[in-house]
């Protein structure tokens, strides 16, 4: 489980590399940068299903016990149902409405303030002066190319020898066929599969 947690952390800081790339060392130069075609909003067909699902969203957090719990879910069981602790959506949506409002004013706060703008640099060089020190979103992980196994895996995929994401998508894809021949869709297999199951943990928890 360390390992699985390391190896989570691990992907979740690559995954934010882009971020602090983007706030911290600029945009690309005019020169590299590639034009594109900018795109006009999308049509209501697209932003309306989002923003009713977002409505409903706001509206079943914020009024559980009235319109989901009352009208949806309590009449479905037919039981009574307690709860223990305490819950009061409408605090915690003033508490979220005054976060924002509290947010807002910061900002507009910090705009009146005028702020100074400079060039970025990297390594005490000025990009304008120096454009070979501009670092890419993608350099983050060229320091990965140089580690043990890897640096041998990175090298024969660069010769077209091996490569690890197609040998791990025929794994992934392999064991979903094993899936799906052993979830078939008969009652039988799949009770069989249950008593096997109960067999190993049974064998596992009183031998």
């Amino acid at each position: 489980w360390l390992v699985s947690a390391m190896f989570g952390s691990a992907l979740t800081l690559a995954s934010f590399m882009k971020l602090v790339h983007a706030i911290f060392l600029g945009q690309p130069s005019h020169e590299q940068s590639v034009a594109v075609e900018k795109k006009g909003e999308v049509g209501p067909a697209l932003w309306f299903p989002t923003a009713i699902l977002a409505s409903l969203c706001i509206i079943f957090g914020v009024f559980a016990h009235q319109i989901p719990l009352k009208l949806f879910i309590f009449p479905s069981i037919k039981v009574p149902v307690a709860f223990l602790g305490l819950w009061n959506t409408s605090l915690a949506t003033f508490f979220i409405f005054a976060g924002i409002l509290i947010g807002l004013i910061i900002y507009f706060l910090g705009t009146i303030a005028k702020v100074r703008e400079t060039e970025v640099f990297v390594g005490g060089e000025s990009l304008e002066e120096q454009p070979d020190m501009r670092m890419s979103g993608t350099a983050f992980y060229d320091t990965i190319q140089e580690i043990g196994i890897l640096k041998v895996i990175y090298k024969l995929a660069a010769r077209k020898m091996f490569d690890i994401y197609d040998v791990g998508a025929r794994v992934t894809f392999g064991l979903n066929k094993i899936l799906r021949y052993i979830h078939n869709g008969v009652l039988s297999t799949y009770l069989a599969w249950c008593l096997l199951g109960m067999g190993i943990l049974f064998y596992v928890l009183f031998r």
